[in-house]
């Protein structure tokens, strides 16, 4: 949980901002400093600068918090006290402030100095509710494996070729919260409710973001729950059964006819 003690907000300035970089940070030991410091200096690096920073912080030190002071942003700091991680995702969005959301996981980084500028514009586009952008899963080193997101049949199932949130962006106005009871399907959860809200999210092709492959993610530590397989024509995957009968409780009209309000 967060209370607003545990908020601390420097420099701040103006109330109204076109983007909020929504930042879920927790503890990842060394790597956690190092890597949000990579994040920071690829922010730092854009050509359009009208955005805050909103960093929800799961660690137990300072850490992150004094690696942001190194950065002349403008800053909402925010200490997350639980262990759920979509709670402390949920905890970043609630206190952002600008026209557009762009999520990044700290352990992430914008691989164009122009990936604000080109969401921006996308954005311009008065049926733009949210964006998907192209993506990189990375090495951390100098393998970039680029990909476009692709919308599949059995997303909802865990066929996810979106890939994470931090290739997603979305007018505030139109956010969702993260299902705090899922961890193997909560961005894709996260997806399917903001498409039958929104419909169908705009996909940008160009490279814009990279996704560090580490044995340290979140989604690494949850695959240890996998039990069971998925069956498909174009490749099976493993998932955990409690997850996906749980949304097939929560969307069992959907999961009968598997059909989006967009595609009538």
């Amino acid at each position: 949980m967060w209370s607003i003690a545990n908020v601390c907000s420097f420099p701040r300035g103006l109330s109204m901002f076109e983007f909020s970089i929504a930042i879920p940070a927790h503890d990842r030991g060394e790597n956690g400093p190092m890597w949000m410091r990579e994040l920071l200096d690829s922010l730092e690096k854009q050509t359009f600068q009208d955005f805050e920073v909103v960093v929800s912080d799961q660690s137990k030190n300072d850490d992150i918090m004094d690696v942001c002071k190194d950065y002349d942003f403008e800053f909402t700091f925010l200490r997350y006290q639980g262990n759920v991680p979509c709670e402390n995702i949920n905890t970043a969005l609630k206190f952002c402030e600008g026209r557009i959301i762009k999520m990044m996981f700290s352990d992430d980084i914008f691989l164009s100095s122009h990936a604000l500028e080109r969401i921006q514009k996308e954005y311009n586009k008065p049926e733009c509710k949210w964006a998907f952008s192209g993506f990189a899963n990375w090495d951390g080193k100098d393998h970039y494996d680029k990909k476009v997101p692709i919308w599949a049949d059995k997303t909802l199932e865990g066929r996810n070729l979106l890939s994470s949130p931090t290739v997603v962006s979305f007018l505030n106005e139109c956010k969702e919260e993260f299902d705090v009871n899922l961890k193997l399907l909560l961005d894709v959860d996260f997806y399917h409710r903001m498409r039958m809200k929104n419909g169908m999210p705009h996909i940008i092709p160009d490279c814009l973001v990279a996704n560090r492959d580490h044995d340290d993610r979140i989604s690494s530590d949850a695959t240890s729950q996998y039990d069971c397989v998925v069956e498909h024509p174009h490749g099976n995957w493993m998932m955990n059964s409690k997850e996906l009968h749980y949304v097939h409780q929560k969307y069992p009209d959907f999961m009968i006819n598997p059909k989006y309000p967009d595609e009538n």
